[in-house]
């Protein structure tokens, strides 16, 4: 007796369709330079608390700049949420715009505790170095 479409669907279509999205998620992680997965879902290029991830650029006030300007404010927020190369270009260009610098270096910064010892600290997720003439 065949075999119905839809147990065939359901046998080999779904497990196969699964590795087909897999492995274009861990492609993207490799090659867009992405997080790896947090989980799961929609979100699973983004931390799971990024809120807490500093942004920090020598000699500028990122409140000043988050305060006078919402498209800097929402592209700090997206480098915080998805910390990929594209984002760190978006918002360095809007930086260097803003202040009218000859360059700019705009690095993000997560927390990290130690379990073992309970010390503080932070760690350099990635930075980027931005001039004028670059734009």
């Amino acid at each position: 007796m065949p075999i119905a479409p839809k147990e065939l669907f359901l046998k080999y279509g779904i497990p196969i369709l699964a590795i087909i999205v897999i492995a274009i998620q861990f492609f993207f992680v490799k090659t867009q330079h992405l997080n790896h997965w947090k989980g799961g879902g929609y979100g699973m290029y983004t931390k799971v608390h990024f809120y807490y991830n500093q942004i920090y650029i020598p000699g500028v006030s990122v409140d000043s700049l988050v305060d006078n300007n919402n498209d800097i404010k929402n592209a700090f927020r997206m480098l915080k949420i998805m910390p990929n190369d594209a984002h760190f270009y978006e918002a360095a260009q809007l930086v260097l715009k803003a202040t009218a610098k000859d360059s700019i270096h705009v690095q993000l910064w997560e927390p990290s505790v130690n379990s073992n010892s309970g010390a503080y600290s932070r760690v350099l997720i990635n930075e980027i170095h931005l001039k004028n003439q670059d734009l």
